[in-house]
């Protein structure tokens, strides 16, 4: 797994780079597609 990027926006935790491609909040299992965080660095 990479390292933490970014936070979920329905519960905060940190959200994982995903192996399909985006990323994904581990608690509540949502999925971010990659250009949502566009522009926010590590």
């Amino acid at each position: 797994m990479n390292y933490p990027f970014g936070k979920c926006n329905d519960c905060g935790e940190r959200l994982y780079e995903h192996v399909d491609g985006g990323y994904q909040c581990l608690n509540c299992d949502r999925r971010y597609a990659r250009n949502v965080f566009d522009g926010i660095h590590h």
